[in-house]
């Protein structure tokens, strides 16, 4: 079974997937490029389409207990998008 693991001898602390041992981020970054779970899960073979979901649960989960570290802004899209 997956888990997230902080090391702060790993990436600084941030939080990656134990097992394969790509950051939380990098695998966000990859969804948020509109990327499907099966894509970014073809990107990187070591991951499933679960452990993608997975990272979003972790994701959820955060946010959830800092709800104050959830409040960014969007950049304004132009008309013609």
């Amino acid at each position: 079974m997956r888990h997230i693991i902080s090391d702060p001898n790993f990436l600084h602390g941030k939080p990656y997937l134990g097992g394969v041992r790509l950051s939380v981020e990098m695998i966000l970054e990859e969804l948020i490029q509109k990327k499907s779970t099966r894509d970014v899960a073809k990107k990187f073979p070591q991951l499933q389409e679960d452990d993608v979901l997975f990272v979003l649960q972790y994701a959820q989960r955060v946010i959830n207990n800092h709800p104050e570290d959830a409040d960014i802004q969007r950049e304004e899209r132009s008309a013609s998008n």
